[in-house]
């Protein structure tokens, strides 16, 4: 069964870009961007947040701006950013740096692709590397972490995005009616690669 979502009212959007890629751009989220796109309805669809700690509750648009308001805007702690696919201007993702410890200099990393032009692995490649760039060159970073309940994403993580496996989490996340593993990785300076 597959969920089909309307990415009519987006189209007309008119993104504030915030760092700049060759396939997609990392925006800046705004209240109208929580009011006029899918967001809210990924957390929703089982299939896009089978590999998340996400579809516990139901999600709704207002939940979604509160969500906005209460954690995103104006939080020194949190770096949350839109990514929209460049030829369609079809808002398709969001990444976010949280955590933001700027004593220890470090971050979490946290991604989640939502609509399915944006399931090619091109665009989390580049919204990866935009991203980590950018914790790194401009936030200072030292260290960014990240966790998967999926070994396949944890290796992908390690292979596309340079993180290292720092270890796992047994049995700490229950999904689909189990306790399963979380798998854990991070990216120290010293180990990013520029290009």
């Amino acid at each position: 069964f597959l969920i089909i979502l309307n990415m009519t009212n987006e189209k007309n959007l008119k993104f504030e870009v915030f760092i700049k890629g060759d396939l997609v751009d990392l925006v800046v989220l705004t209240e109208e961007v929580v009011k006029k796109t899918n967001w809210y309805k990924w957390f929703n669809d089982e299939e896009t947040t089978k590999n998340m700690q996400k579809h516990y509750f139901p999600n709704t648009m207002e939940m979604q701006l509160n969500f906005f308001k209460e954690h995103i805007q104006n939080n020194k702690t949190k770096l949350q950013l839109g990514v929209v696919e460049k030829k369609t201007n079809i808002f398709c993702g969001v990444v976010s740096l949280s955590n933001i410890d700027y004593l220890n200099q470090s971050c979490e990393f946290g991604v989640i692709m939502g609509e399915e032009i944006a399931r090619n692995i091109k665009y989390f490649i580049e919204a990866g590397k935009l991203t980590i760039k950018h914790a790194f060159e401009t936030l200072n970073m030292q260290r960014i972490f990240s966790g998967t309940i999926n070994k396949d994403i944890d290796d992908l993580f390690c292979r596309v995005l340079g993180f290292k496996h720092e270890g796992i989490q047994r049995k700490s996340v229950y999904k689909n009616g189990k306790f399963i593993d979380c798998y854990m990785h991070a990216i120290l300076r010293s180990e990013y690669d520029i290009k």
